[in-house]
């Protein structure tokens, strides 16, 4: 299963980049987090090991620093 997730994507999120996707593929798909970056690539990692396809967007490009741990150390184990 494919998912999007992120801060405000159901909404569109702050680009509009997701809008219209909750509506289309349904809120199990395509659902807003809280806000914490290292949760968001956390899940993500999470969600592609089991097989899944996870798409985490991060809203904007310094937010993604602060989960450099969970994409740099999960990831290697």
């Amino acid at each position: 299963m494919t998912v999007v997730f992120g801060e405000d994507v159901s909404f569109g999120g702050v680009f509009r980049a997701t809008s219209g996707l909750a509506e289309r593929f349904g809120r199990d798909r395509v659902f807003n987090t809280p806000i914490t970056e290292q949760g968001i690539v956390g899940f993500g990692i999470g969600m592609a090991a089991v097989g899944h396809t996870a798409i985490a967007e991060i809203q904007f490009a310094d937010y993604i620093f602060p989960a450099f741990d969970q994409v740099c150390i999960t990831t290697a184990v």
